[in-house]
């Protein structure tokens, strides 16, 4: 069976992502296993190893390690994150920072939802995790307007939502070459 973390990575109290979360797992087919990773509840600190995490060495702490094998037994990820000020929230760049190789070839989509369809913080988001070797195969943007309220009512067209089953089907199924253990 497949696993696939879903990393949830607004950690404000009156989130949107909730909902948006909903709409994503609907898209999700019922025989795959989800790793709910919900940012508030990890609440990993400012990283806090005596190395660099690309270097390979060992993790140091126990959170650190706890973090690395949870991303290393996901076979697909898919990141929802809002926009704020035009890009990520910084404890999603604090999660992934505490890691390098468990990142390569694991295949990823991002769902963003902010102003302007998250339109901002996509392509950040996308040459971060390309930069560590991810592989991303797609990202979809949902706008406060024209597919969710502030207060997270959704109203997405079909289009988008058929758009998103799409890039589920294909991050479940990616045509890559095997992730190599870590």
């Amino acid at each position: 069976m497949t696993t696939l973390g879903i990393i949830l990575a607004s950690t404000r109290p009156n989130r949107v992502g909730d909902s948006v979360l909903t709409w994503v797992r609907q898209a999700v087919p019922t025989d795959t296993t989800i790793d709910l990773i919900d940012l508030r509840e990890l609440a990993l600190p400012a990283y806090d190893g005596s190395t660099s995490p690309k270097k390979g060495l060992p993790k140091e702490s126990h959170h650190a390690q706890a973090w690395g094998e949870r991303i290393t037994n996901l076979d697909a990820l898919l990141i929802l994150t809002p926009q704020y000020n035009g890009s990520y929230p910084g404890q999603l760049k604090t999660a992934i920072d505490y890691l390098y190789e468990e990142w390569e070839k694991l295949p990823t989509l991002l769902v963003g939802y902010g102003w302007g369809e998250a339109a901002d913080v996509l392509p950040l988001l996308e040459k971060l995790m390309r930069r560590l070797k991810a592989n991303v195969v797609g990202s979809i943007g949902l706008g406060f307007g024209p597919d969710l309220e502030e207060d997270g009512t959704l109203h997405i067209a079909e289009e988008k939502t058929a758009a998103l089953r799409g890039l589920v089907a294909r991050l479940l199924n990616p045509t890559r070459t095997e992730r190599t253990d870590t």
